[in-house]
């Protein structure tokens, strides 16, 4: 005869308890239909329990939860057994349970009730834990929105619910959070992200779901009735900060791409297409918001490839230097030349079309040096045919200024072919915005105490222009086509009239020469020589040549127009 330790009721009864639910409800329902079978055993009327947890990124408002597990449709006694656990994340479960009518518990009926209970209590904590797991799958830790699984998850409930369509997605990025941190510091960044992200769960409601992504970045599915007033309401929204024990208001803005789900979108390009727009925002100076554009798309997938295939291009000299010659306008002679490229794959690439590409993820420097040892090239060939040169302008992105050394490799590379520097200028290029100025002002000394001449390119179309202008001793101010255009003939516009002839008057009173580029008519190179602009280079005199072409134009410099 075998003996057991529990009734066959009883191991049924636990088996069900432990199936795999992941919220109270789902217990409630276990409990609801398995104590019945094992009421009688324990001669119980009643059991309660009652759930308690703290405020936490899992419990926003806490968690105080009374489950009716089993009644006994009989009714039970007033009497009552009652046990209280205490659990880890800070909460209690308290358990009571009352016999069955007519039913007074001896010690031993008392002993088994406590079993019973802590039975129930250890399912109760294995299905807390497994949702509290099942939530940091699907929950942001630090602010208690969905994370990217979690999001995932329920962009695939709706699409098999055929319901994406009825939704726009919008990618953001919180504009200069990281000089908020520096500022505030990186407990008050956190604050702010939480109550950024609390501010807009609770705005949503049903009409959306919130992603934190990492970090700033954050992507919203809303509904699209509700799009407008929704980035309305993120636009410039407050957040109060404790900023050395004074409040203050910190304004929280961004940048957005915003896609309008289509009805055959799939769920990748929720995220994918807003993503595109969002890129296409950052590099926006005047919008912060940008809705998705199929030609997008096609952006996207140009630069994935430029990228891709830049560094074998690079490796087999598939970029190649043009020459566009610079002309003195007093006399209509060369007085030097810009070195540009043309990327040679399998077709004829402009520099449009993959240098901001370069620029954004700093392969441009490769580029840069990759030019300046091609020009050295030629100068050495033409120095040694006994072809008198001029001086050659390279542009060099403002990146390269956060290289200790960058003096030292521009000099190595001239030494390497023998190159005196008096025959290249450096052009500086997209200093627009640029922030470090100690740093520039050093390079420039540097360059000019090694022999080297400085040019500022697209000067007249940055803000901080006219401080360059004023704090660096700058060789060339390079006049940006934009202002060349409207300056004569029926295009002519009196501001801009105004602004070149300050520029060049400037320039000329702190010691620098200016050449205006995009020169494409005869009436603008009469208006620049007769404001005293000394040099041109433009469509009017040559376009980029080869190098074959161009050292033809260093045997014969003089230009009949």
């Amino acid at each position: 005869m075998s003996f057991r330790i529990v009734s066959e009721k009883f191991r049924t009864f636990y088996e069900t308890l432990n199936n795999d639910v992941f919220s109270l409800d789902e217990m409630v329902a276990l409990i609801d239909t398995s104590l019945p079978g094992v009421a009688d055993e324990f001669h119980l009327g009643k059991v309660e329990t009652i759930f308690s947890a703290p405020e936490s990124v899992y419990e926003p408002k806490g968690l105080n939860k009374v489950i009716a597990g089993y009644e006994d449709p009989n009714g039970y006694s007033d009497e009552v057994y009652e046990k209280q656990f205490n659990t880890a994340e800070g909460g209690t479960v308290r358990l009571f349970a009352h016999p069955k009518m007519g039913w007074k518990w001896n010690d031993d009926d008392k002993s088994d009730i406590d079993f019973l209970l802590e039975v129930l209590y250890l399912s109760c904590s294995r299905l807390r834990l497994l949702s509290l797991m099942q939530q940091t799958q699907n929950i942001d830790m630090l602010t208690g929105s969905l994370n990217m699984m979690g999001f995932q998850r329920k962009v695939d409930e709706l699409y098999a619910k055929n319901q994406l369509s009825e939704y726009a997605s919008v990618f953001a990025n919180i504009k200069n959070f990281k000089y908020i941190n520096q500022q505030f510091g990186s407990n008050n960044g956190d604050y702010i992200l939480k109550q950024y992200s609390m501010a807009v769960r609770n705005f949503l409601g049903e009409n959306g779901l919130f992603c934190r992504l990492g970090g700033d970045n954050f992507v919203t599915l809303v509904k699209k009735y509700c799009l407008l007033r929704y980035i309305a309401f993120v636009t410039g929204m407050p957040v109060t900060v404790d900023n050395k024990e004074q409040k203050e208001d910190v304004r929280i803005d961004f940048k957005s791409g915003v896609f309008p789900i289509l009805p055959d979108s799939d769920p990748q390009d929720v995220l994918s297409c807003a993503s595109i727009a969002f890129q296409a925002a950052r590099r926006s100076r005047d919008r912060d918001t940008v809705y998705f554009q199929p030609e997008m798309l096609e952006k996207t997938l140009h630069d994935k490839r430029v990228s891709a295939m830049f560094k074998s291009a690079l490796s087999r000299n598939e970029f190649l230097v043009y020459y566009q010659p610079k002309v003195t306008l007093a006399d209509d002679t060369l007085c030097g030349c810009e070195a540009l490229t043309r990327w040679h794959a399998n077709k004829i690439m402009y520099p449009n079309e993959f240098i901001s590409i370069l620029e954004r993820e700093g392969t441009i420097k490769n580029l840069d040096f990759y030019m300046l040892e091609e020009v050295c090239k030629d100068l050495r060939h033409w120095l040694d045919m006994g072809i008198e040169p001029v001086r050659i302008s390279t542009n060099f992105s403002k990146i390269h200024l956060s290289n200790e050394k960058l003096e030292q490799d521009i000099i190595s590379i001239l030494e390497k072919y023998k190159i005196d520097p008096k025959y290249i200028e450096i052009e500086l290029t997209e200093l627009s915005d640029f922030k470090y100025l100690e740093r520039l002002i050093s390079f420039v000394n540097v360059m000019h105490g090694s022999g080297f001449h400085i040019s500022i390119d697209d000067f007249g179309t940055g803000y901080s222009s006219m401080s360059l202008l004023r704090d660096l001793n700058a060789d060339v101010v390079k006049m940006d086509k934009s202002l060349v255009d409207n300056i004569a003939g029926k295009t002519s516009k009196k501001a801009d009239v105004v602004i070149v002839r300050s520029i060049i008057n400037m320039a000329r009173e702190l010691g620098s020469q200016v050449i205006a580029e995009g020169v494409e008519t005869k009436e603008q190179a009469r208006f620049l020589r007769a404001n005293g602009c000394l040099m041109a280079q433009g469509y009017l005199y040559d376009r980029p040549l080869v190098k074959e072409d161009f050292e033809k134009r260093l045997r014969s410099r003089k230009y009949s127009l």
